[in-house]
């Protein structure tokens, strides 16, 4: 329950816009850029996106070559096929993955539980992004402060939260992974 109570974690978008203070020749204006803060634009989620990075805070050698990545995607290619679709009327669906290091013929080997697709809607005020999902006939609602630019949005995910794609007994390679940095690109 616990997965499906926090899948929605990942579908969350969390998008912190980012913006720069223009550069004014009037110092003494009450008008200025700097007193107002950016909004993300619904229309401007609305698409196909697919996740281009999942940054660990730390390496992890996820597929025993030795060498280690913070970049979960090159050492597996479990959630290669996550993604989001916004749709105009404000509606999602996420396809979702997460590593379970429960498998193997020996309970300590990960396997690959992927193409879990969820349902709900989605709404942004200011920079966060809310989620309203539908996971067994229960709502859970979300909200996350969205990085997003015209390409790509970005989130962080806590280690709490990070278990939603790595479960992870306590002693493998992902054990030290705090936060994950969820990016996703426009497709």
């Amino acid at each position: 329950m616990k997965f499906y109570k926090f899948t929605l974690i990942f579908a969350l978008a969390i998008l912190s816009f980012a913006c720069s203070k223009e550069d004014g020749s009037d110092t003494n204006s009450s008008f200025k850029t700097s007193n107002f803060e950016a909004s993300i634009n619904p229309d401007d989620l609305v698409g196909e996106w697919k996740l281009s990075a999942m940054n660990a805070d730390t390496l992890v050698d996820l597929n025993k070559d030795g060498t280690g990545d913070k970049n979960l995607l090159n050492e597996s290619s479990c959630f290669n096929d996550m993604k989001i679709i916004f749709s105009q009327d404000k509606t999602f669906s996420t396809t979702n993955a997460r590593l379970d290091f429960n498998g193997g013929t020996s309970n300590a080997e990960f396997v690959c539980v992927k193409n879990r697709i969820d349902f709900g809607t989605w709404d942004i005020e200011g920079t966060d992004l809310i989620l309203h999902i539908s996971i067994d006939g229960t709502i859970y609602t979300d909200r996350k402060a969205l990085n997003y630019n015209t390409s790509t949005f970005a989130f962080d995910v806590s280690k709490a939260e990070s278990n939603i794609y790595v479960t992870d007994p306590g002693d493998t390679s992902a054990s030290k992974i705090r936060i994950l940095a969820l990016e996703y690109t426009r497709l």
